[in-house]
C-alpha cells in the first residue's frame, strides 16, 4: 500500500509538471517599466464634465499627471505619445466582480489549463481586463486568502493587471445568498462568506479583515418569502446590518449592499451604505422618496443589468432624478475580449442613460464609489495616470470603447496597438 501511495504521489507531481510546461499562457507580467511621458494632440475627455476638448498636452511623471497644457516644462527623459486622431479618456472602473468565479473561457480550454489559470491568478483574465481598458476592478466576494495574495502581488507589481479593490468575504447568514447557489463547493462558499447574524461577531470580523487589507465590505440584505409566507432565503437582521456599516465606517471602508425589495433598499440606505448593488430587483419599481434618499446620501447605484433582466425598468427614472450610476458586470470574470463590460454600458444606454452619462458612470462615478475620487476617475493634475487612447468618440457612441488602442496604468504603457509613439 505504501508503494502505491509513493507511485501515486510521483504520478501527481509529474502530471502537474506537465500541465505547467504545456500551459500556453504566460503569467502575464509587465513588459514596460513605469515611464515619464508627454501625451500630445488628440481629443481629451477628462470626465470632469460632459464635454471633450482639444488636448494641449498631458505630462506624466512618476505614475501621476503632473501638468496639463502648453505651459508645462517637459523634462528631457520623457517619451512622447502622439494621440493624433485618437480620443483620450480615463481608465474604466468595474465596480462589481468576483475574480475567482471565472469559468473556462471556452469549451476547448483543458481542465489542466483552467486549474493552472486559477492557481496563478488567472493571467488571461488580467490581460483581457487591461485590453478592455479596465484599470480598476472591485472584487465583491472572493475566495480567501487567495484574493488578498492576488492584491498583494499586483501592488508589488510582481504580476500585471488592473489595480484591485477587495471586500474579502460576503457578509450573509446561513441559508442566505449566496450560500444557496448550486454547483459551488461548500468549501468555496465557506471561504468567500461570513455567515453570521451576531452584531458583536461581525464587528470583530470587520476589524480583523481591515488588518488583512480589505478596502470595503459586501453585505447581502435580501430575503425571499414564498406565496405561503415561508421564508425560503433568510438575511441578516437590521441590527446586524447597522453593526456592519458602523464598523466599516470606523475603519474607513466603503459598504456595498446587495438588496432586493424597495423596503430592504430603504433600510440599507438608512444604515449608511456607499453603493447599491443590482438595484431594486425582480421588477419592483423604485419610489420617489427612495431616489431622493439615494441622492441625499451620495450613494452610487450599480444596476448590473446583465444580471437583472428587469433592472432596466428603473433606470430612466433614476437618471432623470439625478442618481449617480456606477458600472458593474457581476459576470464570470472571463471578459471574452471585454464584451461583458461594454455590453453592460450598452444596456445602461438602452435603458435611459446618454452615452456621455454612461462614460462618466464608468470613470468618475466609479472612483467616487471607491472613495478614490482624489486619485482616480478623471484626467486631472495630481491623479494617477490611468489613461486610454481610443479610436472613436465614446462620449458620443459608447460602443466605440471597443477600439482601445493604448492603455496607460499609473504611467506604465500596459497595452499598445499604436505603431508609432
Amino acid at each position: 500500500m505504501k508503494k502505491f501511495f509513493v507511485y501515486f504521489t510521483l504520478l501527481i507531481i509529474l502530471i502537474t509538471a506537465s500541465f505547467m510546461i504545456s500551459y500556453q499562457n504566460d503569467l502575464y507580467v509587465w513588459e514596460n517599466p513605469q515611464q515619464n511621458m508627454w501625451i500630445i494632440k488628440g481629443q481629451l475627455f477628462d470626465s470632469t464634465s460632459e464635454k471633450a476638448i482639444k488636448n494641449t498636452g498631458i505630462l506624466v511623471e512618476n505614475g501621476k499627471i503632473s501638468c496639463m497644457g502648453k505651459t508645462c516644462k517637459i523634462p528631457a527623459d520623457v517619451i512622447q505619445i502622439d494621440a493624433t486622431g485618437k480620443s483620450i479618456v480615463p481608465g474604466l472602473i468595474d465596480l462589481h466582480g468576483h475574480f475567482f468565479s471565472g469559468k473556462s473561457k471556452d469549451n476547448e480550454q483543458s481542465l489542466p489549463a483552467m486549474i493552472w489559470d486559477q492557481f496563478r491568478f488567472l493571467p488571461r483574465v488580467r490581460r483581457e481586463l487591461i485590453a478592455a481598458g479596465i484599470t480598476s476592478y472591485r472584487s465583491l466576494g472572493d475566495v480567501m486568502p487567495a484574493i488578498f495574495t492576488l492584491k498583494e502581488e499586483l501592488n508589488k507589481q510582481n504580476i500585471a493587471g488592473p489595480r484591485l479593490f477587495v471586500s474579502g468575504p460576503i457578509f450573509t447568514v446561513k441559508g442566505g445568498h449566496p450560500t444557496q447557489k448550486k454547483g459551488i463547493p461548500n468549501w468555496v462558499l465557506e471561504s468567500m462568506t461570513v455567515q453570521s447574524d451576531d452584531p458583536v461577531y461581525v464587528k470583530q470580523k470587520i476589524a480583523t479583515l481591515a488588518k488583512q487589507g480589505i478596502d470595503g465590505v459586501k453585505v447581502v440584505y435580501q430575503s425571499h418569502t414564498n406565496s405561503e409566507g415561508i421564508i425560503t432565503m433568510p438575511r441578516i437582521s437590521n441590527e446586524t446590518l447597522q453593526a456592519i456599516t458602523s464598523a466599516a465606517r470606523e475603519h474607513g471602508l466603503w459598504i456595498a449592499v446587495h438588496t432586493g425589495t424597495p423596503e430592504e433598499t430603504d433600510e440599507a440606505i438608512s444604515a449608511g451604505i456607499t453603493t447599491i448593488e443590482h438595484g431594486i430587483r425582480h421588477g419592483n419599481l423604485i419610489e420617489a422618496k427612495t431616489m431622493q434618499k439615494i441622492i441625499d446620501n451620495n450613494i452610487v447605484y450599480v444596476p448590473t443589468l446583465g444580471r437583472e433582466p428587469q433592472g432596466h425598468l428603473n433606470i430612466a427614472a433614476l437618471n432623470q432624478s439625478g442618481v449617480m450610476f456606477g458600472v458593474g458586470t457581476d459576470s464570470p470574470v472571463e471578459m471574452n475580449d471585454g464584451n461583458s463590460y461594454r455590453n453592460e454600458l450598452s444596456r445602461m444606454v438602452n435603458a435611459g442613460l446618454s452615452d456621455v452619462e454612461a462614460l462618466i458612470a464608468a470613470t468618475r462615478n466609479g472612483a467616487i464609489a471607491l472613495g478614490k475620487s482624489k486619485e482616480l476617475g478623471t484626467i486631472e493634475v495630481g491623479k494617477f495616470a490611468d489613461i486610454l487612447l481610443i479610436d472613436g468618440q465614446p462620449w458620443q457612441d459608447i460602443t466605440e470603447l471597443k477600439n482601445v488602442e493604448m492603455v496607460i496604468l499609473s504611467g506604465r504603457i500596459a497595452m499598445n496597438k499604436l505603431t508609432v509613439l
